[in-house]
């Protein structure tokens, strides 16, 4: 493994760590329960690209070659013959794709969430959106709810092969609601790298690592650590916030 790959594994080490970090914001209620204690109590609130492109070919129904100016061979352009024998030449495909993932979790000490990511995908750039729900029963009946909508711009910084490695910057929101001491709501930066390595047998290895940062320095790192066989994903993930106990466990999911 080259070094540089390796360095995006350090945070597997780490994970542990983070899981069982921090007791949380109280001493009530489940791990998103404290999480959302800690947020409110911090801001004060009181409410391989697989598109690509044109690959060669040679014009069709017939054997020929085509050659340059100077006689040396190159790539000869798609045709379309038409009735009347005139040949019209095909624009190239786009290389743009989109990928879309569903995933629900369960979450250590609370209930759940459910995730949808979409990414649409260029040879070297991209813009990803996502969009978490976390979730979790409190004793007196109701319900309380985290939602982390996000959007990131990402420029893939690999040799373009079967190992994917893209940086990605943008900006995501969290909300709580159905809280009894008071919903929250903040925003700010979130930054990170995605890795994806292509193996046999349709299988792919895949690791993102973020940061967020919001105001009243309040952090979190979040971790996703899974394997795709076909369309299906298996993954663990972490979202660990400084101001409470991390949100993690296994999550299932479908790729398209």
């Amino acid at each position: 493994m080259r070094p540089s790959i390796a360095y995006l594994f350090i945070p597997l080490l780490a994970s542990p760590a983070m899981a069982n970090s921090r007791s949380g914001g109280g001493s009530q209620g489940g791990a998103l329960s404290q999480v959302s204690a800690g947020i409110g109590s911090a801001s004060g609130a009181s409410s391989q690209p697989t598109g690509g492109g044109m690959n060669p070919e040679r014009w069709l129904g017939t054997d020929t070659e085509c050659y340059n100016p100077e006689g040396a061979p190159i790539d000869c352009p798609v045709v379309i013959r038409e009735p009347n024998n005139r040949a019209t030449a095909q624009k190239p495909a786009p290389t743009a794709t989109v990928d879309l993932y569903v995933g629900a979790q369960k979450v250590h000490d609370s209930d759940g969430s459910v995730t949808a990511d979409i990414v649409v995908r260029d040879r070297r750039f991209q813009l990803a959106g996502s969009f978490s729900h976390y979730f979790e029963g409190l004793e007196s009946g109701g319900r309380l709810t985290m939602s982390m909508p996000s959007l990131a711009g990402g420029v893939r910084i690999d040799d373009l092969g079967s190992t994917s490695v893209v940086l990605e910057f943008g900006a995501v929101h969290a909300s709580t609601k159905g809280d009894v001491m008071g919903n929250s709501s903040i925003t700010g930066p979130i930054a990170g790298v995605r890795f994806e390595h292509g193996m046999k047998s349709d299988m792919a290895l895949l690791v993102a690592a973020h940061g967020l940062w919001f105001p009243d320095d309040i952090r979190a790192k979040s971790l996703r650590v899974g394997m795709r066989y076909g369309h299906v994903q298996a993954s663990v993930r972490i979202l660990d916030f400084n101001v409470g106990p991390a949100l993690f466990g296994p999550e299932v999911g479908l790729s398209f």
